[in-house]
């Protein structure tokens, strides 16, 4: 299978797009694929890091582009990113064009940038047989047959109008595309977090940090009352503008901070760090699997939405100012349990395999399911829930006035051993799921379904989700004995009974003994 992947970065860019995209290059590699990039010498290119990788680059040279009658600066409506193409749609297929038809037709072609649409797409389709987008914007068209974007909370629905009606659309943060090291350290990460503990706090704002946010950030956390035992690991790029003046702050630290560069086993770090500051790009992704609380910047406008989705779940704190820095430390290092079980769920590291499935015959198709910690503003929803059929199979089946639900709602709220989740379906609440802590090692579950979702996967998806994060604990389910529907479901994920509960009305279900 002949691939080629269209991608670039660059000082305004980042590498964010490149990384995601060596990501799928790899594995696409290890499957007997041949694959090339074409990328543009844009300063602050990541082409030798590609090449270092053993791919072959074709290389689109800078175009002049400062004269202010050039299309790329004149051009009306044009894209937001435009001027990141370095060139205009035209010009940039053209040039793709006469390096793509040196060869046989390509199987895949492989699209990763904001610049690039349907006009580009387009003069392209005779260089390949089937065309792959990956988009977190969801602004403009394409003519694709698989768009991906792994973006927290996007539906289906935002790109239904932007792509043909054949296109496979692999929307969510599930099919994020994260290395295989990620996916191997989760499970060391989620045990390591059964009882979590401040002690360790990464830093990282991207390859290139133009800005120098982290040297603004430890300038903060200079001030900040934190733990006397905390060690801080700072990574940047070697290429970095600011490593030198990061070094020099590390030094007058009062907490044990080092600064690396160009690490090669990011996974393996971030997986023994107990929090995280960081930028709200790719890497964010990278936190998510391994269930690390994290504090997310935006140094991006296409961040935003991202950042605010994830805070608005409680999978991470969005900063938007950085002085309140020192009081969102606190607040995490406090939640961190509730924390670390929502980010998890964000995505389980497995995307890569997910998206190479639908390159082939058999498309990995899931649910775009997340948890949610309940809010005041839930309260209505779960009274509905809890007050409908289902009641009869409850411990207590006698009805609740809503006052009365409404004291046992703020108190579920406030309890340390008792979490309550809402169950997100494609951004609409389709369920409850409730977790008692009954010790370090059990866990008793529950989970109400919308009438709205009956029968979609929806609980039975949402059982295997819990069981990926609470790795090497023994899930609990008591269920009534005439439940005939949970009884199936819980069944049909693994559960088995161990006893009867009291009078012999309820079974009491268990997965995972240990």
């Amino acid at each position: 299978m002949k691939i080629a992947i269209r991608t670039d970065a660059s000082i305004d860019i980042g590498i964010g797009h490149v990384m995601r995209c060596l990501t799928l290059a790899d594995s696409l590699k290890e499957k007997g694929a041949e694959v090339v990039f074409v990328c543009r010498e844009h300063k602050g290119n990541s082409i030798e890091l590609i090449q270092n990788k053993g791919y072959v680059v074709h290389k689109l040279p800078r175009l002049k582009i400062s004269d202010p009658g050039h299309n790329i600066l004149k051009n009306k409506g044009s894209m937001e990113h435009m001027r990141w193409l370095g060139a205009t749609q035209d010009e940039d297929a053209i040039l793709c064009k006469e390096v793509l038809l040196r060869k046989d037709k390509l199987d895949w072609m492989i699209v990763d940038h904001y610049a690039i649409d349907e006009t580009w797409q387009l003069q392209l389709k005779n260089t390949y047989n089937k065309l792959m987008v990956i988009d977190d914007l969801g602004n403009r068209k394409h003519i694709c047959d698989i768009l991906l974007d792994q973006t927290f909370g996007r539906k289906k629905t935002d790109y239904e109008a932007l792509v043909p009606k054949h296109c496979k659309l692999l929307i969510g943060s599930q099919y994020a595309l994260l290395r295989s090291d990620f996916t191997k350290w989760r499970k060391y990460s989620l045990r390591r977090r059964v009882n979590p503990q401040f002690r360790k706090l990464l830093i990282t704002m991207g390859g290139v940090d133009f800005n120098n946010i982290t040297g603004q950030v430890l300038d903060i956390i200079k001030n900040c009352k934190l733990p006397k035992c905390l060690e801080i690991v700072v990574i940047m790029g070697a290429a970095a503008p600011h490593i030198e003046t990061v070094n020099k702050q590390a030094k007058m630290m009062p907490y044990k901070t080092l600064v690396r560069s160009n690490v090669a086993n990011m996974a393996e770090i971030m997986a023994d760090v107990d929090l995280a500051i960081g930028a709200a790009g790719t890497t964010t992704w990278e936190r998510c699997c391994l269930g690390v609380p994290s504090i997310q910047m935006v140094l991006a406008n296409n961040q935003i939405e991202v950042a605010k989705k994830l805070d608005s779940v409680g999978a991470s704190y969005y900063l938007e100012r950085i002085d309140w820095l020192c009081e969102s430390i606190d607040n995490l290092s406090r939640k961190m349990q509730k924390t670390i079980i929502i980010t998890s769920s964000v995505t389980d590291g497995r995307g890569v395999d997910k998206v190479l499935s639908c390159m082939g015959q058999d498309c990995y198709s899931m649910p775009n399911l997340s948890l949610k910690p309940v809010a005041l503003s839930d309260c209505n929803f779960v009274y509905t829930l809890q007050t409908k059929g289902v009641r009869k199979y409850f411990k207590n089946p006698a009805v609740p006035t809503f006052n009365e639900h409404n004291k046992w709602f703020e108190k579920i709220i406030k309890a340390k051993e008792i979490q309550l989740f809402i169950l997100i379906l494609d951004s609409q609440k389709a369920g409850v799921l409730r977790l008692d802590k009954l010790n370090d090692i059990v866990y008793e579950i529950s989970i109400i379904i919308s009438p709205n979702y009956a029968r979609q996967g929806v609980a039975k998806n949402a059982l295997k989700m819990v069981e990926d994060i609470l790795l090497n604990r023994t899930l609990k389910a008591v269920i009534h004995k005439d439940n005939a529907a949970s009884i199936k479901v819980f069944k049909q994920s693994g559960f088995r009974i161990r006893e009867k509960g009291k009078n012999g009305v309820f079974v009491n279900y268990y997965k995972n003994i240990i």
